[in-house]
């Protein structure tokens, strides 16, 4: 009799996520579950892309929500750290019932919750990573704002190696799944090309210990060097790179979106001589893409005193594109009815265009945009595709 308990009781704890994923959502508030990096180096990427989001669910909301519901984000600090994350997201499960994780900030923190997420089948929406657990195989409960990494790295090898015939690339990396992932992606896309990593140096994440990378990579006399990392020892990087007498004068610096320009070209007191930013949003400050131009309102609106930034506006991104989700299932639905609708939801960055993403469930901020700095102005180089 204890035992036919037992396995009934076991059988009634695996089925419990799946009975409240099947339950009608009741309620006036949907709640968001973000952790995210509010303290420590990487606290801009957190705050900016709150904040993005944030616009976008208080305008929503001061217009009556999603069917007379407010969508609100708790927000929890991780210091970029999985260890905390996978605490905070213990809590925004059991103790403030979050409808969803959203906005998850970076691939290691990702990496580390994913599972959790999976098990207690929590709908992932709109993290910011690009990695490819969160693409393939596909899974039923994630919804994809970004491009993935892999799209970044095509995006500026097929720059520097096709466009400006460079070949000899080395690549400066964050030291984790982030970094290693990117790496092998880097090492492929060369490969395709006939090409070589000549070097490759790495840094220890939320540490500014640069030094043995600069040495490996001075070794190796490169044309172009690769950075997969943040935005404070990328810079730290930079700086020490063209100072080195190792380094050629003329080198290149292709970044990618994890790295902030507008706060990295700070760091370096305005010099932006020689480097590439990959982005997965268009020009904050310049492109005429309706939603592009409604973000720029609504910064101003809420927070006049903000500057913007490609962080904030993938933030906001992100948050339209779940409100998206929201809208399009009506006023009752359930969980489950939610995740069925991310892999059917379909909605393009300026509505027309179709996505050229391997990935057919991001259908939100699609395209890589390469620019560079000068004259204090952000301007597109390369092939791109915005209309």
């Amino acid at each position: 009799m204890r035992k036919l308990i037992g396995i009934l009781l076991f059988i009634s704890l695996f089925m419990l996520p799946y009975f409240f994923a099947n339950t009608k959502f009741e309620g006036n508030v949907i709640r968001l579950g973000m952790s995210g990096p509010f303290s420590g180096g990487l606290t801009s990427v957190g705050n900016q892309f709150l904040l993005g989001a944030e616009i976008y669910l208080q305008n929503l909301n001061d217009h009556g929500g999603v069917y007379g519901r407010k969508i609100e984000i708790i927000a929890k600090d991780d210091r970029y750290e999985p260890k905390i994350a996978i605490e905070n997201v213990d809590e925004l499960i059991k103790k403030d019932k979050i409808f969803a994780l959203f906005g998850v900030i970076g691939t290691p923190v990702a990496e580390a919750i994913f599972p959790i997420a999976i098990e207690k089948r929590i709908p992932f929406v709109g993290a910011y990573s690009g990695a490819e657990f969160l693409r393939n195989p596909p899974n039923p409960i994630v919804l994809n704002a970004r491009a993935s990494d892999l799209d970044e790295i095509e995006k500026l090898v097929q720059y520097y190696a096709d466009d400006l015939k460079y070949k000899r690339f080395a690549l400066f990396y964050q030291n984790d799944s982030y970094g290693r992932t990117g790496l092998s992606g880097v090492k492929n896309a060369l490969a395709k090309r006939n090409l070589v990593l000549v070097g490759e140096g790495s840094y220890k994440r939320n540490t500014l210990s640069v030094g043995n990378a600069l040495y490996e990579i001075e070794l190796c006399n490169p044309e172009v060097i690769l950075m997969i990392g943040s935005t404070t020892p990328t810079a730290e990087f930079i700086k020490r790179a063209r100072k080195s007498q190792k380094i050629r004068q003329n080198i290149q610096f292709g970044l990618f979106s994890f790295i902030e320009p507008k706060p990295l070209i700070d760091f370096l007191h305005g010099n932006g001589k020689g480097i590439t930013f990959a982005q997965v949003v268009p020009s904050p400050w310049t492109s005429e893409v309706d939603e592009v131009e409604n973000y720029r309102m609504l910064m101003h609106k809420y927070y006049p005193k903000e500057e913007l930034g490609h962080v904030s506006l993938e933030g906001y991104f992100a948050a339209r594109m779940i409100a998206e989700v929201f809208k399009s299932l009506g006023k009752e639905f359930t969980k489950e009815e939610f995740i069925k609708a991310l892999g059917t939801f379909s909605k393009t960055l300026d509505e027309t265009a179709i996505s050229k993403n391997r990935d057919e469930r991001c259908k939100c901020l699609h395209r890589v945009h390469l620019s560079e700095y000068v004259d204090d102005d952000f301007y597109s180089v390369g092939q791109n595709d915005e209309h």
